[in-house]
Formats: C-alpha cells, structure tokens, sequence
C-alpha cells in the first residue's frame, strides 16, 4: 500500500491458496497498473496454504496479511478482506491474473467517468496473448440443462442457450453492458455493496461472483466491461486442485443458485434430470461420477467440507 493517512481510493482483495509463484506474479504487477495519484491498498487472505504462499507473503511490506489456518473458502475470505477495506472502490482480484500496465488505472478512469455503473472489468488474455472470452450472461434455467447433459447440449434450443450465455463470438472491442463480467478482476463502487458482506457465503467456491451480480442486475445496477483494460488470466489455478471435491461443490452451488433464481418445480425438475442421469453413469461404472450419497447431498444444495490441500 502507497502510504497514506487517507482513506485509498482502492481497496484490493486477493485470496490465496496454494499459487505462490502466480500470486507474487499478480503483486508485481499492481504498482505498474495504476497511476502515481492513485492510492490503493492491498489486503490477502491466505485460505491456509501449503505450498509456502505463506511464507512469501509474511516477508512483504505492500499488504495488509490475514492468515487463516484453515481454507475457509472463497466467499468467506473475501468477506474477511472486505470488512478490513477501507476504499471508495473495491476491486475483487484473483491470484492468476497479471496486469498489463495502466490496466487497473483504466477501469478506475472507466468508473469515474461513468457515475451510473456499478462495476467494470477488463478484456482477458491467455498467458500467450490470445484473446479469452471471459464474460457471461446470468444463466438461465436452459443453460443449466445443457450444462447438465452433453445429449441436451446438441440441441438447437439449448445449445443456442449455452452459447448466447457464453456471449460466445460477440463483439469485446468496445466497452459494453455485462451482466455477468468475470470476478476474476471486477471493479465495484463500495455504495452499491452491503456494508456487512460483499459475496454470499452460501456458496463457497463456485457461483458466488454469479449470485453478486444477479443480485446487482435486481437493485437495478449495471455491469461492464472494457477493453482498455487488459489483463493475462490463467484461468482455474486454484480451482482445479479441489480434485474430487470440485464436482460437488459445482452442482450443489448451482443448485442453490437455481433455489434463489428458479420456482420449485424447475428446481424439482432439474434435481430429478441431474439425479437419474448421474445414478445410471454410476451404475456404469463409469469414471469420475459422484458416489450416490455425495450425490444427493450435492442436490440438496450442500457444497460438503472444503479441502485443506491440493488433491490429484
């Protein structure tokens, strides 16, 4: 953090668990992202880590450090983060992201330039520079049937579904409205958040930055995004250790966003779909699929312990 007796006009929150050499990556490029007028502070919380993240973080003198010895979660860390912030915006930053420089600067200038929008983020790359679509549309209840099976995904309805909600082969070269632009790197005015929380902790890992914006697009709010901004993403550093885990966590994020989102009988419908479909892959035997009991825990909405080291 730049020194300062005010309050900065960033407040960045950074969770790490586990991608040491991608969040040192991440830190570097920060003081390059931002004008010198630009005050910013920088709050991690390590989600108990084991890779020595911890160690690497103790030694810098740019953060505000919360060490958590256990993984919380995603949501939860966040909110730790959120309520030791003190800034006029609030970005949410992910640790396998790199700025190119001024990227940062851009969606400040974005913001301040665009009194009406409640948040903004960048277009995305690849590491090797290549273009990554990365933004969304909320998802609707076909999206999550195509999402569910790869027969239904063939359809011409819900396949047109995935992909309109993948905003696949649309136009990124101006800024435009979002609905659900990545949180990966989401620059948000502090107004239009609660006081007491930024992410719901109802969802651990997956679908809380969807929940945050379908709960902004419904106070009336907008999302956008900007080309001026440009960033290197990674893409699931953290995510992809869950191993196992990540299946359940997945479906019974989802199931919980249908709860808030979709009537009961969708919800029904969509849990009676999902169990007669991965019932019968395991009864094949096949790779991969969820044992049953996990299975119906998921359906019910519950996401099961987090791990609290990287699984193969």
């Amino acid at each position: 953090m730049r020194p300062s007796d005010r309050h900065p006009h960033v407040s960045i929150l950074l969770v790490s668990w586990n991608t040491r050499e991608l969040t040192e990556a991440c830190l570097a490029t920060l003081p390059a992202s931002v004008a010198p007028s630009t005050e910013y502070e920088t709050i991690v919380v390590d989600n108990g880590s084991t890779d020595g993240s911890l160690d690497l973080l103790r030694g810098r003198d740019d953060i505000q450090l919360i060490e958590n010895g256990a993984n919380v979660g995603f949501a939860a860390a966040v909110n730790q983060a959120y309520a030791r912030s003190t800034g006029r915006l609030v970005l949410l930053l992910n640790s396998d992201i790199e700025f190119k420089p001024g990227a940062l600067e851009a969606l400040v200038v974005f913001l301040a330039e665009h009194p009406d929008v409640a948040g903004v983020g960048p277009l995305y790359l690849n590491p090797d520079g290549s273009p990554q679509q990365h933004h969304f549309r909320l998802p609707t209840f076909g999206m999550f049937l195509a999402s569910s099976s790869s027969p239904l995904r063939s359809l011409p309805g819900l396949s047109t579904s995935e992909r309109r909600y993948r905003m696949l082969g649309e136009d990124f070269s101006q800024p435009r409205p979002v609905e659900q632009p990545s949180a990966s790197v989401l620059l948000l005015r502090r107004e239009v958040l609660p006081p007491d929380h930024l992410l719901d902790e109802r969802f651990p890992i997956y679908f809380n930055d969807v929940e945050l914006a379908y709960r902004l697009t419904r106070a009336g709010h907008e999302l956008w995004m900007t080309p001026a901004s440009e960033v290197f993403h990674v893409h699931g550093a953290s995510t992809r250790q869950l191993g196992a885990n990540l299946r359940r966590q997945h479906l019974a994020s989802l199931v919980c966003y249908l709860q808030l989102t979709q009537p009961r009988s969708r919800v029904a419908a969509f849990r009676a779909f999902v169990f007669a479909q991965k019932a019968a892959l395991r009864l094949l035997r096949r790779p991969g699929t969820l044992p049953l009991g996990e299975l119906v825990r998921a359906l019910r909405g519950e996401p099961g312990p987090l791990p609290q080291a990287p699984r193969g």
